[in-house]
């Protein structure tokens, strides 16, 4: 027979203490919902991570993380010193850089990053990192390859250090020629990798001069874009 919820009430009020057994009895099966959609939940996380490494890699981290109990604003960048070390791959690498631009506004206005099939690419202006038609580092941007260097420090990437100039020819006692400018700005930085902590294994210089150019030579807009040194993050393949 149908009980109302008068009749519950003068059961409760006669001593009657089923009552309240019988409600809770009702609602067990909520829990046991609430497991259910807990393993869905994470097998499906599982299956959509597991089809690319590099995402399967973050997800672990991230998922470590949560466990630990840490709060994302107190995470630091990614690969740091969280509960599992920094990863090797490209992915993470980059996550590394684009958390230490978004926290430097001013290497966020100077730098730039590039996808390309080879892996990725910061790109440092020639008017942000070196005066003209000079190979030496600015004093006022050396802190910025450094934070940059620290930010690639936990990974094992490959790193190409490739210098590049525009088009306008330079002849000076020092740099004969734009191959010679163009790989004495891109030794240069490695240097500073190095002394900032990079391994030295993991890197290597070159210099283009004029001959890999991505934008156009005939411009003043293009010519600044030219002149350049890139740091290739290589995929872990390469």
């Amino acid at each position: 027979m149908f009980e109302t919820a008068d009749d519950q009430v003068k059961r409760r009020k006669a001593g009657d203490n089923t009552v309240g057994q019988e409600a809770n009895h009702r609602d067990r099966w909520l829990v046991s919902y609430a497991d259910l959609m807990t393993l869905l939940f994470a097998l499906f996380a599982v299956l959509y991570a597991a089809a690319d490494r590099d995402r399967a890699q973050a997800v672990a981290a991230a998922l470590s993380q949560q466990i630990a109990g840490a709060p994302a604003a107190a995470l630091g960048p990614p690969g740091g010193s969280g509960v599992l070390p920094g990863s090797d791959s490209v992915t993470e690498a980059r996550a590394a850089v684009e958390w230490a631009l978004a926290q430097n506004e001013l290497l966020r206005a100077r730098a730039r990053v590039l996808t390309t099939g080879r892996g990725f690419v910061v790109s440092l202006a020639e008017a942000g990192f070196f005066a003209a038609g000079e190979a030496a580092v600015r004093d006022d941007a050396r802190g910025l390859i450094d934070t940059l260097a620290d930010s690639l420090s936990g990974a094992r990437t490959q790193i190409r250090v490739e210098g590049h100039t525009d088009a306008t020819p330079i002849a000076t006692a020092r740099y004969p020629s734009n191959w010679e400018l163009s790989s004495a700005r891109a030794s240069k930085v490695l240097a500073q990798l190095v002394a900032r902590g990079i391994a030295p294994a993991r890197l290597s210089v070159a210099g283009y001069a004029s001959e890999r150019p991505v934008a156009d030579n005939n411009t003043l807009e293009g010519r600044a874009l030219n002149r350049r040194v890139d740091l290739v993050i290589l995929n872990t393949e390469q």
